[in-house]
């Protein structure tokens, strides 16, 4: 998470949306007897040291293009279920769109946690309280749903999400951010942070 005058160690909740997705995420979900019953996972935004549910997160692949995302779910992973969704836009190196929608989760692949926590780390947690944020890693598969441009609109996409929150705390080996694997490409953070809260245990 960075922005609003605070460092990255101290809230690394900073998105990366990447493709390659689920990229780095695992594929099995690794036995923890802390791990959370249900989750609520978030890209977010920090306004004056408030952080608000809504954020963009932004990716960037190897051949130039970045993608911008939003969204939010929950996410069971004793269950093995994901839920939520958010928006896409898609553009060349130059600007160009190649496309834009909306996509939403159709399946829980992983979650690992690693620990850590927002509190005391001088924010205000505009969407839960600072006793229940998180770090983690969750991956997912989602579907997106182009609305634009014209030519493309109706057009659908299945691609993995990975959410990945690092905190103050908690495992240093996490990669901030999102991970997207979509389409034969690649996207890695450029800009944006995550955040996730544990709602039960």
């Amino acid at each position: 998470m960075g922005g609003a005058g605070i460092s990255r160690r101290r809230f690394v909740a900073a998105g990366a949306i990447g493709t390659v997705g689920a990229l780095l995420a695992p594929e099995t979900v690794f036995a923890d007897d802390d791990q959370p019953e249900l989750l609520r996972w978030d890209l977010v935004s920090i306004a004056d040291g408030v952080v608000l549910s809504g954020g963009t997160d932004f990716g960037k692949a190897a051949n130039g293009d970045r993608v911008g995302l939003t969204g939010s779910g929950e996410a069971q992973p004793d269950g093995h279920k994901a839920t939520g969704g958010g928006t896409f836009v898609h553009k060349t190196a130059s600007g160009a769109l190649v496309a834009s929608g909306v996509y939403f989760v159709t399946g829980f692949k992983s979650f690992t946690k690693p620990g850590g926590s927002l509190a005391g780390a001088g924010v205000i947690d505009g969407i839960g309280t600072l006793k229940q944020t998180s770090g983690g890693e969750l991956s997912m598969n989602i579907h997106g749903i182009i609305d634009a441009p014209p030519a493309k609109k109706g057009g659908m996409v299945d691609a993995v999400l990975g959410v990945h929150c690092e905190l103050p705390g908690g495992a240093t080996t996490i990669h901030e951010g999102i991970t997207l694997s979509v389409a034969g490409l690649a996207f890695v953070q450029d800009g944006g942070a995550t955040l996730f809260h544990v709602l039960e245990r």
